[in-house]
């Protein structure tokens, strides 16, 4: 009989297919909780409307995977991303919104959001260097960034109303 702290860990942690190239999770709030394990070559991972997963994780010993898509929406208890570069090095799309226990985006993420394509991310995600030539820029930008914020609330506000 194993071991209940081996139980529960197994029961944490999900393993998938090595050969998994696209992953979509939408709405089931109870069936993940714990670690999900990413395989190598996994290319689109959407995850919406999960409460229970709470980080994701590179298989030990494989080379991490090489994202082109990843969206994260509504995932309350996801708290922690891998920090791995290559990972995040052929990202063309993410989203990270709603999913408030990501306190900091892991630094080689932050590090590639410039090379990004397309992005959509909460207020507390976006990393942004304010460096104005001079300080009568600065309230052009936060003209820019109060647009983007109300934007982006009624897009919010579109899509829960469908």
């Amino acid at each position: 009989m194993p071991e209940p702290a081996a139980a529960a860990a197994a029961a944490s942690e999900h393993l998938l297919s090595t050969h998994l190239e696209a992953l979509l999770i939408w709405n089931c709030a109870g069936m993940l909780g714990g670690a999900l394990r990413l395989p190598a070559p996994l290319k689109r991972l959407h995850i919406i409307g999960n409460s229970g997963l709470t980080s994701l994780e590179c298989l030990p010993g494989e080379h991490p995977p090489s994202l082109e898509n990843l969206v994260l929406q509504r995932c309350t208890a996801l708290a922690s991303l891998p920090n791995e570069p290559q990972l995040y090095s052929s990202v063309s799309y993410l989203q990270i919104t709603h999913c408030p226990a990501i306190k900091k985006l892991p630094r080689c993420l932050q590090q590639q959001l410039g090379n990004i394509k397309r992005k959509r991310l909460d207020a507390q995600h976006e990393v942004m260097a304010l460096k104005p030539k001079t300080w009568k820029e600065i309230p052009r930008l936060v003209c820019e960034w109060r647009k983007a914020a109300r934007e982006g609330r009624e897009r919010q506000q579109s899509i829960m109303q469908e």
